[in-house]
């Protein structure tokens, strides 16, 4: 099994619970979430699903809908100090899977939470690959892992030595 698979597995038997914030900070942190491409992004979705004009949708409504039970550490996002990036396989906004310390913001139930482990091995977004499920992943790893070094050459198969 290859070392991402097993920390991903690993991560998943551990205990995830997302940031909690002070009285005085959950006001900020929730004027910094509605302020994003990303919370905009979502009420929009979620505008265009019930035929609603987005700016007829209530923000904070919206915005407890999209913490409720959320597989996402938004507020640990927000204490991280994140910043949100545009993917360029769906041309959407998102937050990083973990903050530069390595602390995970996804649930270990999180349906891409896998791709932060595959990354930090291969140093190469999943994505990039062609690779959107884990089971990909997996049979591309393993065939990684079967690629012999193209470097090393038996010195005793060489036409150069000859035994007499």
């Amino acid at each position: 099994m290859t070392d991402w698979l097993n920390q991903y597995q690993q991560f998943k038997e551990t205990p995830w619970s997302p940031t909690t914030l002070s009285p005085s900070e959950e006001p900020k942190f929730r004027n910094w979430l509605q302020s994003t491409q990303l919370f905009n992004s979502i009420k929009g979705d979620i505008a265009k699903e019930n035929n609603l004009p987005a700016n007829q949708m209530d923000s904070n409504r919206v915005l407890d809908m999209v913490l409720k039970n959320s597989d996402y550490d938004y507020r640990g996002a927000y204490k991280a100090g994140m910043q949100e990036a545009i993917n360029p396989h769906d041309n959407r906004p998102h937050f990083f899977s973990a903050t530069p310390e390595g602390k995970m913001l996804k649930d270990p139930t999180h349906p891409t939470a896998w791709k932060e482990f595959f990354m930090r091995q291969y140093r190469v977004d999943p994505d990039n690959l062609g690779l959107d499920t884990i089971d990909k992943a997996v049979n591309w790893s393993k065939s990684a892992q079967q690629i012999q070094t193209p470097f090393y050459k038996d010195p005793f198969s060489s036409p150069d030595y000859s035994i007499e």
